[in-house]
């Protein structure tokens, strides 16, 4: 029986293609359209393989930009250049209206948080952490390239293991409960550190995921393209300024 999680619950099409551009630092009124399809149909690649249910949005996203590469590859004449439409007017329209509708649900939820730590309960710090340590919310995406590191570095070992391996989403929900009990907080990267099979690596990454979905896991990292730090909702991590230096000079 294949365990899925709806990605739909987490985030959709135009949350990717944010990310994307996003991540790789790209103008959003002049978005590469090659290279980003490449790295959209990449995404949905990973999704399939982790069993991930796909919404059919995402795969008219996918339609869309592949006919929007197809338009900007054919030949245009000269005089008509002015006139023609940029194919991805109607794309960078969308992008730019739905990142404002985000921005404002973010500033909404960074003022909800403001009012609970002025009239609510005070939160107590980790055990010896004075400093306060800046971290940022990730998506399922930033969550998804972090797997994908993980499954590179899985490629470059050498297995012999013949024998057949069955894990479950339960199971390792409740490991990665213990380990978050056990540590308060745990790196992405070391929920994988002593698995070498491509079967547990997935099972593990979609307890993950369902821990995420039903707020039992909280996800952040310290920049860009870090490590991920995983830990219980209502808890920060406890993380010092040296941990954070080698966090950050891991992902360099």
């Amino acid at each position: 029986m294949i365990y899925q999680v709806r990605l739909t619950q987490f985030e959709g099409p135009l949350d990717l293609l944010l990310h994307l551009i996003r991540r790789d630092k790209i103008n959003i009124y002049d978005i590469p359209i090659s290279h980003i399809t490449r790295e959209y149909l990449s995404y949905l690649e990973t999704i399939r393989e982790l069993k991930l249910e796909l919404a059919g949005e995402f795969l008219v996203m996918a339609a869309t930009l592949m006919r929007i590469k197809a338009q900007m590859l054919l030949p245009r004449r000269a005089e008509d250049e002015e006139e023609e439409e940029d194919p991805r007017e109607e794309l960078v329209k969308n992008l730019l209206e739905y990142r404002k509708f985000k921005e404002a649900a973010s500033h909404l939820q960074e003022r909800e948080e403001i009012s609970r730590k002025l009239f609510g309960r005070p939160e107590t710090s980790p055990p010896g952490d004075d400093t306060e340590v800046q971290t940022m919310e990730v998506s399922v995406f930033d969550l998804v390239d972090a797997f994908k590191k993980v499954m590179e570095e899985l490629k470059k070992q050498v297995s012999y293991r013949i024998e057949r391996e069955i894990f479950s989403i339960e199971e390792k929900v409740g490991l990665i409960e213990k380990r978050i009990s056990d540590n308060s907080e745990v790196l992405f990267t070391e929920l994988f550190a002593d698995q070498h099979s491509k079967a547990e690596i997935i099972v593990t990454f979609l307890a993950l995921l369902e821990m995420v979905k039903q707020g039992k896991l909280i996800a952040r990292q310290m920049s860009q393209g870090s490590d991920i730090w995983l830990y219980r909702p209502g808890s920060a991590p406890a993380v010092t300024p040296e941990e954070k230096e080698d966090d950050i000079a891991r992902t360099r």
